[in-house]
């Protein structure tokens, strides 16, 4: 027989197991139709649901989540950026501790998130029939300390800062986040210090040109997130500064390049911090949830950006020379 607060556990656990694996879905293969009868049920994306054709909702995701950035663990903590690596080594090591295949992209959000759909399913089970469960409950710390939550939030200011990005990934990032956060609070305890690779000062290096300092801030651990080409082009042409083409790194070298043309500088620099508080406010969402630990690298890699471009931005500043060593 089921006590009461067990089949209480149970059920908040198959809620949130369901929650994870609709969202795994959303960002891992787009707007199905498996996923829009789902969405179409949620109050606050019903509306956003009903609007979207099959073709735009397509077009909405693949620029959201394929072209303007990188959805990846990888991506967004690995110290060059690239996907694969150390990164998708650890996931692969504590997935086959879960008991769970390594095919695929397994450091993909979608992926991720469908992991998590899969724990809380085993611990509403657990719940359900009233055995222990602890071991179950420790890996779903260890996935969200170690890996979901060491970068969501990143992705969530980054999704929220694209030029025109789509309403309804917005809304859904946002409740990935809400839901890993509660379910990172249920399970209790502290979660461990960690650290980003280590941080660059670019300035301090003579050598360093404007490509040097371009291809810094494009690289996510060093700058403290991911500044989207959308959001660099949408700066630009606010600022009416030429970025050019190509890359992030790219765009980024262009509107220096520009400003500096144009004495204009200080107020990309300026431009540039707007982002920075963005993304300081994604990561509160865990301050407040009583889980500083697993932010504070990132407020102080932000911090160490928000210098470096206040130092760019001086007007004692000197321009960096344009070499690229």
């Amino acid at each position: 027989m089921i006590d009461g607060s067990s089949g209480l556990r149970a059920a908040g656990s198959l809620a949130q197991s369901r929650g994870f694996a609709l969202l795994g879905e959303l960002f891992g293969a787009g707007l199905t139709p498996g996923a829009r009868a789902a969405w179409g049920q949620v109050p606050e994306a019903a509306g956003l649901v009903s609007a979207l054709s099959d073709e735009a909702a397509a077009e909405a995701y693949t620029r959201a989540c394929q072209l303007e950035m990188a959805p990846y663990e990888s991506a967004f903590c690995s110290a060059d950026g690239l996907l694969g690596g150390e990164c998708v080594d650890a996931v692969r090591a504590l997935r086959l501790r879960c008991g769970l295949p390594n095919e695929g992209e397994v450091d993909h959000l979608g992926e991720e998130l469908r992991w998590l759909a899969f724990l809380t399913g085993a611990s509403a089970d657990a719940a359900r029939d009233g055995v222990p469960a602890e071991h179950i409950l420790e890996l779903e710390r260890q996935v969200l300390d170690q890996h979901v939550l060491r970068w969501l939030p990143a992705l969530v200011a980054s999704l929220r800062a694209q030029a025109n990005a789509p309403a309804l990934w917005v809304l859904a990032a946002d409740l990935g986040l809400a839901l890993a956060v509660d379910r990172r609070v249920a399970l209790g305890g502290e979660p461990p210090a960690w650290a980003l690779p280590v941080a660059i000062s670019v300035l301090d290096d003579e050598r360093a040109g404007l490509r040097r300092i371009a291809e810094h801030l494009a690289l996510p651990v060093q700058a403290g997130g991911m500044l989207c080409r959308s959001t660099l082009v949408g700066i630009g042409r606010t600022l009416d500064l030429p970025a050019g083409f190509g890359a992030r790194a790219d765009l980024l070298e262009g509107l220096f390049r520009s400003a500096a043309h144009y004495g204009r500088v200080s107020s990309l620099c300026e431009a540039l911090e707007q982002q920075l508080s963005g993304w300081e406010r994604s990561w509160r969402t865990l301050d407040g949830a009583g889980l500083g630990l697993l932010s504070a690298p990132w407020h102080a890699r932000i911090a160490a950006t928000r210098g470096l471009l206040r130092r760019l931005a001086a007007p004692t500043t000197t321009p960096p020379p344009p070499t690229t060593s």
